[in-house]
């Protein structure tokens, strides 16, 4: 009998092999739950950061009397950003600071990209209503403290793939109804409403009945409007957030009282996502009334963490708050209109994966409700890239996609509201004369049971402003840089009611942002105001850029928006701006010098009105500070949404303030002379004549 023995293969090098294969993996696991339970640790330390900054802030208090010396911020004290200008912004900072002391910190590193860099920002609602960085807000308003930190990451490996993780600590509360805040002036005061004095003989003179400017005014017509808050029996029901904010939608529900304006601000970025009018009254909400608010841009993952504000728009006191948060993983419930209802009607087309047709078309997914208030989805595939489509409602141009700016297709969500039983006509053109398709959609869809009862009446079209065609250059050339240069936009009210409230048109010369539907108000560069227009009407609206071009670049994009300032509630809000007029041969010109700042500590302020039937309060109007002794401009502010205006840090002198605005093609001017700081009562009284 023959053995056969098998020889075992005992060979040291290939057990060595096999252990090192083994060991880096282990390795690998070992470091990287390391390098994640640091980046944890550290993000739970700025998320208390945050949080102690924010329960300091709102008491109000400040600590150390000399913040340079008994606060330990060298970052926040040295160049540009001296938070020492405001105890109490200086505290905050500090204790937020003194919660991160288990972190190894960057005081130099001014780079986001370093590693170890960290920064603590506060953000708070001033008396104006408005967000304001580096101030902890005022009474009974929103604070938001957010820490920011990176994380170097120490394992080689990694480090090479990814040198640092930023983590980001946010927190916002309302401030208590403390008394006293501290802070530059009196902006944070618990002051009493703004009660404005009326003109007294002698002391505050107004102008007299005759439309030219007069330095001695008579006094102020007995008409004028003063301030003095009312009270309603009625409870204010405050707003409120329902079910969040989430990250891939692009909208929010909103409970308040029946009829108010809400606008939702996301308060990480300073961004105006979107507003819209509560309906109701309904039930089964906190509150009777209820709105979906649609946001654009749509919330994304790199939002998550961000704080939403809802506010209401003439009221800053009556607002809610909300974290946006990722999707769970399990499928989120989406409102009604997005997806295609299982008994589609027949005559509604589905979206294939591979349309089959071969030349241009859109389709409709509408949420076949019942009206007045409808949303739906518009689908477009195969359009030329190199063309612009223009999408038109019933008829009348929406919007364009630029050509090149489109992938050839496209998905839009649009919302029309007051629309009664009927059928509705989408269309798109590409080009000036090229592919056209259109969809129709009824109200209700086929299949949906049609209301009888009440019975239904006609109702009238409700407003729609529109710009149309790009804005006309009317300036007489040559056209120099820095020199004020003239434009027509042409607007009209598609709808049939009237609009009779105030809204604004203006020009934006080479704007940075362009959305689908604004142009963000601080690229403008000038604006006139326009009282109303009637339901079917036209106008030809003549704007001034005080400014004009610069010298770079030497193509000029110009486009034109009406409604700028989101003021008039319109079926459609994407068809507000123009396409673009291009503008060469623009002569270069010496870049003018600027203002220099104003290195006082006193102010000027007041309000604007205008003798427009009555006197009233004027939203956008041009002020100007004139230094008495050389008749030179020394400083320029603009009035807010209730007229007022500020000048801060203005010297000991005399001045005159002057006022400027355009209504309906008409100039209206007023004058203050020889006032002197601090006066916080320098109003004006505007009336029509030219301004100099």
């Amino acid at each position: 009998m023959i053995k056969i023995r098998r020889r075992l293969n005992n060979s040291p090098g290939q057990a060595l092999v096999e252990f090192a294969l083994i060991i880096s993996v282990l390795l690998a696991m070992i470091f990287l739950i390391i390098e994640s339970a640091r980046i944890l640790w550290a993000w739970n330390t700025v998320q208390n950061a945050a949080r102690e900054g924010a329960r300091y802030a709102i008491t109000g208090q400040s600590e150390a009397p000399d913040c340079a010396v008994d606060f330990g911020l060298p970052k926040f004290v040295d160049g540009g950003r001296d938070v020492c200008n405001d105890l109490r912004l200086a505290s905050v900072i500090d204790r937020a600071h003194t919660h991160l002391s288990g972190l190894p910190l960057n005081e130099e590193s001014v780079f986001f990209e370093d590693d170890q860099y960290y920064n603590i920002e506060v953000w708070g609602v001033n008396q104006q209503g408005q967000l304001q960085y580096d101030f902890a807000g005022v009474p009974s308003n929103p604070v938001v403290v957010r820490v920011t930190y990176r994380v170097p990451i120490i394992t080689p490996v990694f480090s090479a793939i990814l040198p640092s993780i930023p983590v980001f600590g946010q927190e916002t509360l309302n401030n208590e109804t403390f008394g006293q805040l501290g802070g530059s002036g009196n902006e944070g005061a618990a002051l009493p409403p703004n009660l404005p004095p009326l003109p007294t003989p002698g002391v505050t003179p107004s102008p007299t009945p005759s439309p030219t400017p007069s330095n001695t005014p008579t006094p102020g017509p007995t008409s004028t409007p003063t301030q003095t808050p009312t009270f309603t029996p009625t409870p204010r029901c405050d707003i409120e957030f329902e079910g969040g904010a989430i990250a891939g939608t692009n909208f929010v529900l909103v409970t308040g009282d029946v009829g108010i304006s809400v606008t939702i601000i996301n308060l990480s970025t300073g961004a105006t996502l979107g507003s819209g009018v509560l309906g109701g009254p309904f039930n089964g909400h906190a509150c009777p009334g209820f709105g979906t608010i649609i946001l654009n841009p749509a919330l994304v993952t790199a939002n998550i963490g961000h704080v939403l504000l809802a506010q209401q728009t003439n009221d800053a006191t009556n607002n809610d708050t909300t974290i946006v948060v990722g999707a769970p993983p399990t499928a989120t419930p989406s409102p009604t209109f997005t997806p295609v209802p299982t008994n589609t009607p027949t005559n509604t087309p589905l979206p294939t994966s591979s349309p089959t047709p071969g030349s241009p078309y859109i389709v409709i997914f509408p949420d076949c409700g019942p009206g007045p208030n409808i949303q739906f989805n518009l689908q477009g595939y195969n359009w030329p890239t190199n063309q612009s489509v223009t999408l038109s409602w019933q008829g009348v141009p929406q919007i364009v996609l630029q050509a090149n700016t489109h992938p050839g297709s496209f998905t839009y969500t649009w919302t029309f509201n007051g629309l009664g039983i009927g059928t509705y006509t989408v269309s798109a053109l590409s080009g000036t004369a090229g592919a056209t398709a259109s969809d129709t959609f009824t109200i209700p869809c086929a299949g949906q049971p049609t209301p009888t009862s009440p019975a239904q009446t006609v109702t009238p079209i409700p407003a729609d402003l529109l710009a149309f065609g790009p804005p006309k250059l009317v300036s007489t050339p040559p056209i120099v840089a820095y020199r004020p240069v003239q434009f027509t936009v042409n607007i009209t009210n598609t709808g049939e009611v009237a609009v009779e409230n105030q809204f604004f048109v203006d020009i934006y010369l080479d704007p940075t942002t362009i959305m689908t539907d604004r142009i963000p108000l601080t690229d403008s560069d000038g604006y006139a105001a326009v009282s109303g227009l009637p339901g079917g009407a036209s106008r030809v609206i003549t704007v001034t850029s005080p400014l004009g071009f610069t010298n770079s670049p030497t193509t000029h994009q110009v486009y034109g928006m009406v409604d700028s300032v989101l003021q008039i509630a319109e079926v459609s809000e994407i068809n507000n701006v123009t396409n673009p007029l291009t503008v060469l041969n623009v002569t270069p010109a010496a870049t003018p010098t600027p203002t220099p700042s104003l290195t006082g500590d006193d102010q000027i302020s007041g309000v604007v009105r205008a003798l427009i039937g009555s006197w009233l309060l004027q939203f956008r109007a041009q002020v100007f500070l004139i230094n008495e002794s050389n008749s030179t401009i020394v400083a320029a502010a603009q009035t807010d949404q209730n007229g007022y205006y500020i000048f801060d840090n203005v010297p000991a002198g005399t001045y005159t303030v002057q006022s400027c605005i355009n209504i309906d093609g008409s100039t209206y001017f007023g004058l203050r002379t020889s006032r002197t700081p601090p006066d916080p009562y320098a109003d004006i009284w505007a009336q029509a004549g030219g301004c100099p």
